[in-house]
């Protein structure tokens, strides 16, 4: 009996030192000084919270297709690239962020991999709590450059821009109109809720519809079943996008196009549910 216990207390304490030693390998950044600009005193009470999230192969015939290897940063702290997180096999990724304790920070993490579309994500509130339910809808790149480019140039740049303007595709602000319920983490489709309609963002083109098959099209007045929804060639600033549809409330997405993101490669800048749109609907999939 005595043996038995020791074993069990042995085998307790190997599992406890492993799940602390895991935790101790996610990176971890300091915001402090990113969020105090000088005006918290650094004697403040300070918190360290999780971020976590999945990145999914948008445009893989498979839903649950994942993208391992893909570099996350925060683009509000350029010096989290130095701390080389990126997505393991199963597509997740993690990182640690200390924090001044009751005091909110908006980060936009940022999706790099060679050869594939540099995205970035929404701002995305931090608070005291983890937040472990992030994705992105990362966009396969043939998919992307082979019919989502030559599509969005050739039927909606060129069909709405001003005479003359350039008709290449510089930057796209994406988002999902979606169900309570909507989530990348969640295999109920599709998840949008349709029959909504958004704003326009001052400078650029849209809001243009995706429709059920997932592809933008510029005859659409509202949602379709995928809730789906983009504004093109979007000028450097900060845009606010919502949605309206009698009878339902939505949550609203903050997206943040900086004067150097072009530079820095982002083309795509993305809200994937549940950290889109989310409206109160929550009907069944395909309903109104």
């Amino acid at each position: 009996m005595r043996k038995t216990a020791i074993l069990t207390i042995a085998a307790a304490a190997l599992v406890i030192a492993g799940w602390t030693a895991a935790r101790a390998d996610v990176p971890v950044l300091d915001i402090t000084q990113y969020q105090s600009g000088g005006a918290i005193s650094e004697s403040a009470p300070k918190t360290t919270v999780l971020l976590s999230g999945k990145i999914n192969h948008s445009g893989h015939p498979s839903y649950q297709a994942v993208v391992p290897g893909v570099k996350v940063r925060i683009a509000e702290l350029p010096d989290s690239a130095k701390l080389e997180v990126k997505s393991d096999e199963a597509g997740w990724w993690k990182l640690k962020v200390r924090k001044y304790a009751g005091v909110d920070a908006e980060l936009s993490p940022v999706y790099e991999k060679t050869g594939w579309i540099t995205t970035k994500s929404n701002a995305i509130r931090v608070g005291d709590s983890d937040v472990a339910d992030l994705s992105i809808q990362y966009i396969d790149p043939v998919f992307f450059k082979l019919i989502i480019r030559p599509l969005v140039e050739m039927l909606i740049i060129k069909e709405k821009s001003p005479k003359g303007a350039d008709k290449r595709l510089k930057n796209a602000i994406v988002a999902t109109i979606g169900k309570k319920w909507a989530s990348i983490h969640d295999d109920r489709l599709p998840h949008g809720d349709p029959g909504a309609v958004s704003e326009p963002m001052p400078g650029a083109i849209g809001p243009v519809y995706f429709d059920k098959h997932v592809r933008p099209d510029p005859s659409l007045t509202e949602t379709s079943v995928d809730g789906g929804v983009t504004w093109i060639n979007a000028p450097p600033g900060e845009y606010v996008a919502g949605a309206f549809k009698e009878g339902v409330e939505y949550e609203k997405v903050k997206f943040i196009v900086s004067p150097g993101d072009a530079k820095n490669g982002i083309v795509l800048y993305i809200a994937s549910p549940p950290h889109s749109i989310q409206g109160t609907n929550e009907s069944a999939p395909g309903k109104p």
